[in-house]
């Protein structure tokens, strides 16, 4: 789990900027061209490259320069390091800083920081190595729909990876995964909430393609199924097939796109469904309803001890504003963000409305 970040010099945030997330609940929002997609992926590159299941000893520095290096391009299918330094940084380097736990790691043992300049493209520098690495995961859902064009995109990631973006190309791999382990109750929980709202299952068909089963229904292809029912179904397959467990961080951008309004309180039943089960849930969003309907969630008792943390991206002012952060355990301390401001006063304008004379007869 990711518990600090600290970045300066990189894509929207120019000036040093801190975040604190929480080993529950935390909500990114921001309107767009606020950096949320890509603070997402940063975090999720860093995520993985601190796995241990992908590292049995720890090599040289600079092997792991190297590595995270593959991480961050891939996470973000660039092709230079130096796209990801803002651009109105000059020749000041982009710093990263982060700090991770887990199980069996103790605070400060999972500690990392490192630069990277617009000078070259490869250009990375490791300042403070971790001193061990972590068996938990990451997971990243995205906002377009991945179970459609599966087989093309494990196509496409086998031939061409760098053409995929990481994030893809792992939850695509993670989809393939085949464990028969049963999940825990509280996953079994949320299997339940996640079958309520897409009406139905989800399940593997023959040749790489996935089905949605209803009942006695004769199966549908993806194409067929709703946009928005399609990526909870996702979530739904990573827990069945044992890829996202207790411990383990799940990134999930937007994860109202496309739903029914009134799938979104059952939404927040299964993100917090997730986090009592033990994972730590990452999501940004530019939804009014859905924070709203969040903070009416974590006012219930059943929650009280759940983690929480509110992140709000302001576009900064003037020619060389930085995006500027406000943070906090509720809703309230996001600060006026335009989005959502823009469904308030909305709101406001249509109540406001003089009523419509009655036709005459």
């Amino acid at each position: 789990m990711i518990r600090e970040l600290t970045l300066s010099g990189v894509t929207a945030f120019l000036r040093e900027t801190h975040l604190d997330f929480a080993d529950g609940i935390n909500i990114i929002a921001g309107g767009n061209d606020t950096g949320k997609s890509h603070l997402m992926r940063i975090m999720y590159a860093l995520c993985r490259w601190v796995e241990r299941s992908q590292r049995r000893d720890f090599p040289e520095k600079w092997a792991e320069e190297y590595r995270l290096r593959r991480y961050l391009l891939h996470s973000f299918a660039a092709q230079q390091l130096s796209s990801l330094v803002s651009r109105r940084a000059g020749d000041v380097p982009a710093c990263v800083r982060a700090a991770f736990c887990g199980e069996k790691a103790p605070s400060g043992a999972v500690d990392i920081a490192f630069q990277f300049s617009s000078r070259t493209e490869d250009d990375l520098s490791i300042l403070s190595m971790p001193q061990r690495f972590l068996q938990e995961r990451a997971l990243f859902i995205p906002s377009r729909d991945v179970l459609t064009l599966f087989p093309c995109y494990v196509q496409v990631g086998k031939r061409y990876p760098d053409l995929l973006d990481g994030a893809t190309w792992d939850l695509c791999r993670a989809l393939e995964t085949e464990n028969n382990a049963e999940p825990s109750e509280a996953m079994q929980r949320v299997l339940k909430l996640i079958r309520t709202v897409v009406q139905g299952k989800i399940q593997r068909g023959g040749g790489s393609r996935f089905l949605m089963r209803r009942g006695k229904e004769e199966p549908l292809e993806m194409s067929l199924i709703a946009e928005g029912f399609k990526r909870v179904g996702t979530l739904g397959l990573l827990i069945e097939n044992g890829s996202l467990r207790a411990g383990d961080t799940l990134f999930w951008d937007e994860p109202e796109m496309n739903l029914n309004t009134a799938q979104l309180p059952l939404l927040c039943g299964i993100m917090l469904g997730l986090c009592e089960a033990g994972v730590q849930m990452i999501l940004t969003t530019q939804s009014l309803f859905l924070l709203r309907e969040l903070m009416i969630h974590l006012t219930r008792s059943s929650y009280s001890q759940l983690s929480r943390r509110f992140i709000g991206l302001h576009a900064g002012a003037g020619l060389f504003g930085s995006v500027q952060v406000q943070q906090g355990e509720s809703a309230d301390d996001l600060g006026p963000l335009e989005s959502l401001q823009a469904e308030m006063e909305q709101a406001d304008r249509y109540l406001s409305m003089p009523t419509p004379a009655p036709h005459a007869e």
